[in-house]
Protein backbone atom coordinates (compact mmCIF):
# COMPACT_ATOMS: atom_id res chain seq x y z
CA UNK A 1 0.00 0.00 0.00
CA UNK A 2 2.91 2.37 0.68
CA UNK A 3 4.30 1.64 -2.78
CA UNK A 4 0.94 2.41 -4.42
CA UNK A 5 -1.14 0.38 -6.87
CA UNK A 6 -0.39 2.33 -10.05
CA UNK A 7 2.28 0.44 -11.98
CA UNK A 8 3.26 -1.57 -8.92
CA UNK A 9 5.71 -4.45 -9.37
CA UNK A 10 6.70 -7.34 -7.16
CA UNK A 11 10.30 -6.14 -7.38
CA UNK A 12 9.32 -2.71 -6.01
CA UNK A 13 7.51 -4.28 -3.06
CA UNK A 14 10.47 -6.57 -2.39
CA UNK A 15 12.87 -3.59 -2.43
CA UNK A 16 10.66 -1.63 -0.02
CA UNK A 17 10.54 -4.61 2.37
CA UNK A 18 14.24 -5.40 1.99
CA UNK A 19 13.60 -8.97 0.84
CA UNK A 20 14.04 -10.94 -2.38
CA UNK A 21 11.27 -11.27 -4.94
CA UNK A 22 11.27 -15.01 -4.25
CA UNK A 23 10.30 -14.28 -0.64
CA UNK A 24 7.29 -12.29 -1.89
CA UNK A 25 6.32 -15.10 -4.27
CA UNK A 26 6.24 -17.55 -1.38
CA UNK A 27 3.33 -15.58 0.08
CA UNK A 28 1.70 -14.44 -3.18
CA UNK A 29 2.60 -16.62 -6.20
CA UNK A 30 1.53 -13.94 -8.71
CA UNK A 31 1.41 -10.17 -8.93
CA UNK A 32 -2.38 -10.39 -9.11
CA UNK A 33 -2.53 -12.31 -5.84
CA UNK A 34 -0.24 -9.77 -4.18
CA UNK A 35 -2.53 -6.94 -5.27
CA UNK A 36 -5.59 -8.91 -4.14
CA UNK A 37 -4.06 -9.33 -0.68
CA UNK A 38 -3.38 -5.60 -0.47
CA UNK A 39 -6.86 -4.59 -1.66
CA UNK A 40 -8.50 -7.16 0.61
CA UNK A 41 -6.64 -5.55 3.52
CA UNK A 42 -7.95 -2.13 2.49
CA UNK A 43 -11.55 -3.36 2.17
CA UNK A 44 -11.59 -5.28 5.44
CA UNK A 45 -9.95 -2.51 7.49
CA UNK A 46 -12.01 0.36 6.07
CA UNK A 47 -14.73 1.72 8.33
CA UNK A 48 -17.80 1.51 6.10
CA UNK A 49 -21.10 3.30 6.69
CA UNK A 50 -23.73 1.21 8.52
CA UNK A 51 -25.98 -1.12 6.52
CA UNK A 52 -29.09 0.39 8.06
CA UNK A 53 -31.75 2.89 7.08
CA UNK A 54 -33.80 3.23 3.89
CA UNK A 55 -32.30 1.43 0.88
CA UNK A 56 -31.69 4.47 -1.31
CA UNK A 57 -29.53 6.57 1.04
CA UNK A 58 -27.86 3.33 2.18
CA UNK A 59 -26.87 2.41 -1.37
CA UNK A 60 -25.83 5.99 -2.18
CA UNK A 61 -23.69 6.32 0.94
CA UNK A 62 -21.88 3.04 0.26
CA UNK A 63 -21.30 3.93 -3.38
CA UNK A 64 -19.78 7.28 -2.39
CA UNK A 65 -17.62 5.62 0.27
CA UNK A 66 -16.36 3.19 -2.38
CA UNK A 67 -15.64 6.06 -4.84
CA UNK A 68 -13.67 7.87 -2.15
CA UNK A 69 -11.71 4.70 -1.36
CA UNK A 70 -10.79 4.26 -5.03
CA UNK A 71 -9.77 7.92 -5.10
CA UNK A 72 -7.49 7.34 -2.09
CA UNK A 73 -5.68 4.48 -3.87
CA UNK A 74 -4.94 5.57 -7.46
CA UNK A 75 -4.36 2.67 -9.84
CA UNK A 76 -6.37 0.07 -7.96
CA UNK A 77 -9.41 0.77 -10.14
CA UNK A 78 -7.47 -0.49 -13.16
CA UNK A 79 -6.63 -3.68 -11.30
CA UNK A 80 -10.28 -4.08 -10.24
CA UNK A 81 -11.29 -3.73 -13.87
CA UNK A 82 -8.97 -6.61 -14.81
CA UNK A 83 -10.77 -9.06 -12.56
CA UNK A 84 -9.29 -8.38 -9.13
CA UNK A 85 -12.07 -9.35 -6.71
CA UNK A 86 -10.78 -10.41 -3.31
CA UNK A 87 -13.04 -12.05 -0.74
CA UNK A 88 -13.39 -8.88 1.33
CA UNK A 89 -14.83 -7.00 -1.65
CA UNK A 90 -17.23 -9.82 -2.46
CA UNK A 91 -18.41 -9.97 1.15
CA UNK A 92 -18.94 -6.20 1.21
CA UNK A 93 -21.01 -6.30 -1.98
CA UNK A 94 -23.01 -9.24 -0.57
CA UNK A 95 -23.69 -7.25 2.60
CA UNK A 96 -25.15 -4.32 0.68
CA UNK A 97 -27.35 -6.63 -1.42
CA UNK A 98 -28.57 -8.47 1.70
CA UNK A 99 -29.51 -5.10 3.24
CA UNK A 100 -31.66 -4.40 0.16
CA UNK A 101 -33.28 -7.85 0.36
CA UNK A 102 -34.12 -7.13 4.00
CA UNK A 103 -36.04 -4.09 2.75
CA UNK A 104 -38.17 -5.96 0.24
CA UNK A 105 -36.00 -6.30 -2.87
CA UNK A 106 -35.84 -9.72 -4.46
CA UNK A 107 -32.34 -11.20 -4.39
CA UNK A 108 -32.10 -10.74 -8.17
CA UNK A 109 -33.18 -7.09 -8.02
CA UNK A 110 -30.83 -6.38 -5.12
CA UNK A 111 -27.87 -7.88 -6.99
CA UNK A 112 -28.81 -5.95 -10.15
CA UNK A 113 -29.08 -2.66 -8.22
CA UNK A 114 -25.79 -3.12 -6.35
CA UNK A 115 -23.97 -4.31 -9.49
CA UNK A 116 -25.21 -1.26 -11.41
CA UNK A 117 -23.98 1.13 -8.73
CA UNK A 118 -20.61 -0.62 -8.25
CA UNK A 119 -20.01 -0.77 -12.01
CA UNK A 120 -20.87 2.93 -12.30
CA UNK A 121 -18.44 3.76 -9.49
CA UNK A 122 -15.56 1.68 -10.87
CA UNK A 123 -16.10 2.91 -14.43
CA UNK A 124 -16.27 6.55 -13.36
CA UNK A 125 -13.12 6.36 -11.24
CA UNK A 126 -11.25 4.59 -14.08
CA UNK A 127 -12.34 7.35 -16.46
CA UNK A 128 -11.24 10.06 -14.03
CA UNK A 129 -7.79 8.47 -13.67
CA UNK A 130 -7.45 8.07 -17.43
CA UNK A 131 -8.52 11.62 -18.25
CA UNK A 132 -6.35 13.11 -15.52
CA UNK A 133 -3.36 11.05 -16.70
CA UNK A 134 -2.90 8.95 -13.57
CA UNK A 135 -2.70 5.53 -15.21
CA UNK A 136 -0.06 6.01 -17.88
CA UNK A 137 -2.74 6.48 -20.56
CA UNK A 138 -1.92 9.52 -22.73
CA UNK A 139 -5.39 11.09 -22.52
CA UNK A 140 -5.50 14.33 -20.53
CA UNK A 141 -8.29 16.58 -19.38
CA UNK A 142 -7.30 19.29 -21.88
CA UNK A 143 -7.10 16.80 -24.78
CA UNK A 144 -10.53 15.39 -24.01
CA UNK A 145 -12.08 18.85 -23.67
CA UNK A 146 -10.49 19.91 -26.96
CA UNK A 147 -11.87 16.82 -28.75
CA UNK A 148 -15.40 17.64 -27.56
CA UNK A 149 -15.24 21.38 -28.25
CA UNK A 150 -18.25 22.68 -30.19
CA UNK A 151 -17.70 23.36 -33.88
CA UNK A 152 -19.38 26.41 -35.44
CA UNK A 153 -20.30 24.38 -38.53
CA UNK A 154 -22.26 21.82 -36.46
CA UNK A 155 -26.07 22.03 -36.18
CA UNK A 156 -27.31 23.78 -33.00
CA UNK A 157 -28.24 20.54 -31.20
CA UNK A 158 -24.78 19.05 -31.76
CA UNK A 159 -23.10 22.28 -30.64
CA UNK A 160 -25.22 22.23 -27.46
CA UNK A 161 -24.36 18.58 -26.79
CA UNK A 162 -20.65 19.19 -27.33
CA UNK A 163 -20.70 22.23 -25.05
CA UNK A 164 -22.45 20.16 -22.36
CA UNK A 165 -19.90 17.35 -22.77
CA UNK A 166 -17.02 19.82 -22.50
CA UNK A 167 -18.58 21.20 -19.31
CA UNK A 168 -18.93 17.65 -17.96
CA UNK A 169 -15.27 16.87 -18.68
CA UNK A 170 -14.16 20.03 -16.91
CA UNK A 171 -16.53 19.68 -13.95
CA UNK A 172 -15.33 18.37 -10.59
CA UNK A 173 -15.22 14.56 -10.95
CA UNK A 174 -17.06 13.91 -7.70
CA UNK A 175 -19.89 16.30 -8.62
CA UNK A 176 -20.40 14.63 -12.00
CA UNK A 177 -20.25 11.19 -10.38
CA UNK A 178 -22.94 12.02 -7.82
CA UNK A 179 -25.21 13.34 -10.58
CA UNK A 180 -24.81 10.04 -12.45
CA UNK A 181 -25.29 8.07 -9.25
CA UNK A 182 -28.51 9.92 -8.40
CA UNK A 183 -29.83 9.26 -11.91
CA UNK A 184 -29.06 5.54 -11.48
CA UNK A 185 -30.82 5.49 -8.11
CA UNK A 186 -33.86 7.19 -9.67
CA UNK A 187 -33.87 4.44 -12.29
CA UNK A 188 -33.64 1.70 -9.67
CA UNK A 189 -36.56 3.18 -7.78
CA UNK A 190 -38.64 3.60 -10.94
CA UNK A 191 -37.73 0.16 -12.26
CA UNK A 192 -38.73 -1.68 -9.12
CA UNK A 193 -41.89 0.29 -8.41
CA UNK A 194 -42.41 2.28 -5.24
CA UNK A 195 -39.74 2.15 -2.59
CA UNK A 196 -39.68 -1.33 -1.06
CA UNK A 197 -41.03 -1.66 2.45
CA UNK A 198 -38.84 -3.15 5.15
CA UNK A 199 -39.36 -6.92 5.30
CA UNK A 200 -41.10 -8.40 8.33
Amino acid sequence: LQEGFAGITVAAVARRLGVSTMTIYRYAPTRGELLALAWDHVITTTEWPPLTGPWRPLLRTHAIAFWRLLERYPGVVTELSQGLMPAGMMNHIDGIAVALVDQGFTAEDAVLAVDLVIDLTVDHRRGVEMIHGRTGVPATLQDMARLWSPNDTDPPARRAVRAAMTDAIRSAPFDWYTRKLDLALEGIEAGFGKQPEAAG
